[in-house]
Order: structure tokens, then sequence, then C-alpha cells
């Protein structure tokens, strides 16, 4: 089932009265509730995040892409046919049938991410998890109504990284419309609509609110990002277009949840911090990310100059895809700089350089040959029995654990 929103109009919080004695309604004489103490929230103070109790926090998150985001090359998908969350769901159905292929990636799902996945983060030394979100799956193309069945994705997460102490950062991986204009975002047509579509921009602030809405009371959420790596370089003209984006998108969170941490990306991969300005709020971060590149301060300074003038923390909002030896030397580097970070990502199928490996399901090939020219068509079901594979595959239970890499990224226990 789904919950009902209207677009052109965004619904408040309601906010309910407290009855005393005295009141309407109130049993003569009773006395007044007392109040529960309020939740602690981690949040910003000054250049640095603090945890609820006011205590300094540095991030070491751990990104969950492939999830509800499946980028093609975390499935050995090297064309453009497969090389996108939509495009990935398009070849399925084309083998399978939409029903079948809907029960795939339920099963996937269900399977992929789990409260074994938490707990084994925290086990490993991570503190928070990052999860890539898809715009599509909280509220469909073409609909005005959110989906349930997405939110209860994250509703679990959420309720997993309260039981084992770690944050939630949810992050607007795939915006309505597509924020960057590449495969990373899910966009439709190799292009950045969201900025050029105002009824994308609408179903983006709708979206946030609503999320904010539900997760407004909950600690166990560090904060939301609002746009992941927007505007790819082709597209810098739209640069301008960010910053009052973030604002209005801000704005609207706040009008339901006065609680939570706020994430702004530069444009061009997060990097290019001429289009983000002074901050617009207290509870705010700035992200950059960082992929192989220099692992020496020198590669840094910008952003530390940035913090001393707007006086908000730093976050590697990702970083990773690379060898050991630059993971030995990078990380340690951003936190004597008190820079925290969120490595991307958790498991990708055959993968070497992240904590956890998905086994290729035995005939794999079938699918990329597919994906790489239609002609090689499997029979369905040899289809359907390579995607059985796959999403029994998915569970932790069942993958790969990758030490090397995984203590390289941090100190094994």
């Amino acid at each position: 089932m789904r919950f009902a929103v209207a677009i052109s109009l965004l619904c408040l919080a309601a906010c309910h009265g407290h009855l005393g004695p005295d009141e309407p309604g109130a049993p003569d004489g009773a006395p007044p509730d007392t109040p529960a103490d309020p939740p602690s929230f981690v949040h910003v103070d000054g250049d640095r995040l603090v945890d609820g109790a006011g205590e300094p926090l540095l991030l070491r998150t751990m990104g969950l892409g492939n999830w509800l985001v499946p980028e093609g090359y975390m499935w050995n998908f090297y064309d453009a046919a497969g090389d996108r969350p939509r495009r990935i769901e398009q070849r399925i159905v084309e083998l399978i049938g939409a029903d079948d292929a809907a029960a795939f990636w339920q099963t996937y799902r269900d399977r992929f991410f789990t409260e074994d996945d938490v707990a084994r983060m925290r086990e490993l030394g991570f503190n928070s998890v990052r999860i890539a979100l898809n715009a599509r799956l909280l509220l469909p193309d073409g609909e005005d109504t959110f989906d349930e069945t997405g939110f209860a994705y994250l509703t679990r997460a959420v309720e997993w990284g309260r039981a084992h102490d770690v944050y939630v950062i949810f992050d607007m991986h795939a915006a309505p419309g597509g924020q960057t204009g590449r495969n990373i975002d899910d966009c439709a047509n190799d292009h950045p609509d969201l900025y050029s579509d105002p009824a994308h921009q609408d179903r983006l602030v709708a979206l946030w609110t609503e999320i904010a809405r539900r997760f407004a009371d909950e600690p166990a959420v560090l904060g939301y990002d609002l746009l992941n790596e927007p505007i790819a370089p082709e597209f810098d003209h739209f640069n301008d277009q960010l910053w009052p984006i973030y604002e209005r998108v801000a704005a609207a969170i706040r009008t339901v949840d006065p609680n939570h941490v706020l994430i702004v990306e530069g444009a061009q991969w997060a990097n290019n911090w001429s289009s983000l300005h002074e901050p617009f709020e207290e509870n705010l971060i700035y992200s950059f990310h960082k992929y192989w590149d220099d692992t020496s301060a020198a590669s840094i300074q910008g952003y530390l100059d940035k913090r001393a003038e707007w006086q908000r923390p730093l976050w590697v909002g990702e970083i990773g895809e690379n060898d050991d030896d630059w993971y030995r030397a990078v990380f340690p580097m951003l936190e004597e700089h008190d820079i925290g970070w969120s490595f991307w990502t958790w498991k990708k199928l055959g993968s070497d350089n992240n904590p956890y490996a998905i086994v290729p399901p035995a005939r794999w090939s079938l699918f990329q040959d597919y994906v790489a020219d239609p002609a090689r068509r499997p029979s369905a079901a040899d289809a359907q029995a390579v995607l059985d594979e796959l999403a029994a595959n998915a569970a932790l239970a069942r993958n790969r654990y990758v030490e090397h890499a995984a203590c390289a990224i941090v100190a094994c226990p």
C-alpha cells in the first residue's frame, strides 16, 4: 500500500498540545504528563561534528551502494544497456517477465542488506552507514503517492542501526529526473533533468520532506545527504542552480524536522566548491569525494581552507575503489585532519577491493553476454536460474570476506 502525497502542497507536521489539569479534556485533578527526556541527536558544533552528548564524533562510514541503486559496474556490466538501475531492471524483465522480475528484486533486496550486515559493519569498526537511495523506489515515476515497500527498507535499516549503534545517513543517489546526467543517478536520457524541469524539483522537495517527516524524531538517523555528486562536468551550466535547490530542500525539511544534520556536496563529482556558499544554517556539513588521487594533505588543502572560513565540518562522503596501499595512506591522513569519511562500497559482484564480494553465479556470463548483445539471449529458464543464484549469493553468509581490503580501511579487531 502507499501513503498519498500532494506534490503541490507539502504537508507540515501536526503540533499536538499538552493537556494540563485545567485544560479541556483532562480528567479533574489529573496531574500533567511528565514529558520524556528529549532524544539526543548528532549535530554540528562549529567546525566539528558531535554526538548527542556533545562529544566529538569522527565518522567512519560504510557506503551502501548496489542495494537500492545497483550500478552496472557493480554487476560486471560494461555496456550502456546495463549501466544503471532502470536498464538492468529492463533487461531482467525482457528475460523473465515483469512478475518474476519483481519477485527477484524483492528477494535480492531482502538478502543483500540485513541486520547481519549492520552488525558486521559495527564489528569491523564502522559507526555509520550511508544508504544510497533511488527516488523511484520511494516515489515512483509518474505517480504522486509514496511507495510503502520502498520506505519499509529504510525503516528496517534504521531499526538495525539503532540496535547496533550504527548511525544511518540517507543519500539521494538517484534524484527525480537525475541530478548528475550520468548512469550513476539512474537518469532516463543521460541528462540531469532535475535542473531543467521544475516538476522534478517539486518531487525532490516532496520526497525529502516525507523522509524527514518519518524520521524526524529518530536519533539513530544522523542526517540527510541532499544530492549525490550533482552535475557532471559537461552540464556545468547548471551549477548556479545547485545552491538554491539545496536551500529550498533544506527549508522544506526544516518544516517537519529541526533535528537532523544536512549534508551538501559540490558540483562535478562533489568537488567543485565554487558552486557552494556560506552556510545557510548551523546544522550543515560540507562534503567532498576522493578517488584515485594524491593521498597527501596538500590534496585537501582547499577543503581545509573552506572549513576554517565557513566553520562547518568536512566529510568525505565517498572514498574507495582503490588498492590496499592507497587505503592505508589516505584514511590516516584524513583522520589526522579530523575529517570523517564514507567508504564506497560494502560489496560488489566478484570484487577484491571492498570488505565483501558477492560470489558471481556459475553461469553469470549468460547475463553479461545478453547485456552486451541482445542477440545472445538465454532462455527464460536459464536466466531465472542465474538470477536465483545471484539473489541467494547476495546474503552476507554467502559473501566472500575480503580481509586484506577490510583491514586496509580500518584496523581489524
